[in-house]
């Protein structure tokens, strides 16, 4: 046994935790594909005919079959123009800019993933999308010059948001980066296309990652096409990871829940926005889709895409407190408006999806509403949403309500009966079974649209254990 005195064991032990790093560092950075195979261009084509071209067109112009009922519209690839890149602005991406996306898709978009397709197919994928515009060859990738990751716990939140503040980032994505700013209305993208800035609380819909690294390159590189502009050159960067950790700040972790879980409470249900009993209640969060027009059409850039909902109830009684982000505050003319739907006692068989409903012939269902024009609360049974598009006092039964908006947010609570004894054909919710219900909001400044969420369960009572047979 060899002994090291104290200053060659530290010595050696850098030395090894050194090339430890190294070795990570190493097999990092070495491509996805070790071994990428020769380009083939027309084994590319063959493969975007067959997965693409529905979206993006059989020659790539954003003209597929689908395109017009998605947001974002698919890209264009014969322009060149790539939002999420590590290279600088103007200049075209990578071939591994353009590998990761077809793997890893963009969150937020209906871009998907394809990490099962094979990495040959792949990387002939990516030759091909070169194929199709002059930028790979007039405007080669350009890589950005990055400074080290100083990491979270050195990171200066302070620094990260006087720059938000110096650069101006909050007239678009609003002061607590809820897309509330006051430019953020009104943008159009190169393409003439409406469009929203990013909600930056909301880290699981950023397109490029949510990561402090891939935010700090979106800084740098810009995002063309999409009015985001590169800060190359105007901070350091140093500067650029600060800020990037003062936007990973402000996201919110969502709390995605199969089973939305109520909780029982043993005194009064709360009515007011702030009472301390919603601390007890489980939130759960829910996306939300727009419906497109009749004619399939997406047409505006939808501005709610999420709601969080808790749950409390007593043995008459159901409350819930809902939670949305509205960059406007519309309480005049077309209002901002919350449907709480549920499926009607009786209703015999499924009911589809509600970017589906109404449509002709479609079933009633119980429309537990509330709007920002009248600040109350109604309960009815409709085949439509015209009760509470149509303004005026709310429709039905009046419901106790009460809500708030603040920085971007509306926050309202409901209270309604569990039996609803005042209104025949009401739901009725069994604290025995799974109650279903769904979501649709309505921001005043597309009043002839709204974000529809799916059907989802609330539990209000203790999931029992699953008991699995004994072997």
């Amino acid at each position: 046994m060899t002994w090291c005195s104290p200053p060659a064991l530290r010595q050696a032990i850098v030395l090894r935790t050194a090339m430890l790093s190294l070795m990570a560092w190493s097999a990092f950075a070495r491509p996805a594909f070790a071994e990428r195979p020769a380009p083939d261009v027309a084994a590319g084509r063959a493969e975007y005919v067959r997965s693409c071209a529905r979206c993006h067109g059989v020659e790539g112009a954003g003209d597929g079959i689908d395109a017009k009922r998605f947001y974002p519209r698919p890209r264009d690839f014969r322009l060149g123009i790539y939002k999420f890149r590590s290279t600088a602005s103007g200049t075209a991406p990578t071939d591994e800019d353009l590998f990761r996306t077809v793997t890893h898709g963009l969150p937020g978009s209906n871009m998907p993933d394809w990490p099962h397709l094979d990495e040959s197919i792949r990387w002939h994928l990516v030759e091909y999308l070169k194929s199709l515009a002059p930028i790979f060859q007039e405007a080669p990738a350009e890589p950005m010059a990055v400074a080290a990751d100083p990491g979270k716990p050195h990171a200066d939140l302070a620094k990260g948001r006087a720059l938000y503040e110096k650069l101006g980032c909050a007239a678009c994505h609003g002061p607590t980066g809820r897309a509330n700013g006051s430019s953020a209305g009104g943008l159009v993208d190169d393409w003439g296309m409406p469009i929203r800035p990013a909600n930056l609380a909301q880290g699981w819909n950023y397109r490029g990652g949510s990561d402090a690294e891939s935010v700090m390159r979106r800084f740098l590189s810009g995002i063309d096409g999409a009015g985001m502009p590169s800060y190359a050159g105007t901070i350091s960067p140093e500067d650029a990871w600060h800020l990037a950790y003062y936007v990973v700040s402000l996201q919110e972790p969502p709390r995605w829940n199969r089973i939305a879980r109520a909780t029982r409470v043993r005194g009064e249900l709360p009515k007011a926005i702030d009472h301390p009993a919603w601390h007890q209640a489980e939130r759960t969060d829910v996306r939300l889709r727009s419906v497109v027009t009749t004619a399939g059409e997406w047409a505006k850039a939808p501005t709610v895409t999420q709601v969080a909902f808790q749950v409390l109830y007593d043995e008459e009684t159901l409350a819930i407190k809902l939670a949305w982000d509205d960059p406007t505050e519309n309480t005049q003319g077309p209002a901002d408006a919350l449907a709480v739907v549920f499926k009607p006692a009786g209703l015999a068989g499924d009911v589809v999806t509600l970017q589906a409903w109404p449509h002709e012939g479609s079933s009633a269902l119980d429309l537990w509403h509330w709007s920002a024009a009248t600040k109350r609360a109604g309960e009815t049974l409709s085949p439509n949403f015209d009760v509470i598009t149509a303004g005026g006092q709310a429709a039905g039964i009046e419901r106790s309500s009460a809500a708030r908006y603040a920085d971007g947010r509306w926050q309202v609570v409901l209270q309604r009966p569990l039996a609803s004894p005042d209104l025949e054909g009401g739901a009725v919710l069994n604290p025995d079974e799974l109650p279903t219900l769904a979501f649709a909001i309505w921001d005043g400044s597309h009043a002839s649209e709204r974000a529809v969420s799916p059907w989802i369960d609330v539990a209000l009572r203790p999931l029992k254990p699953v008991q699995h047979a004994q072997e």
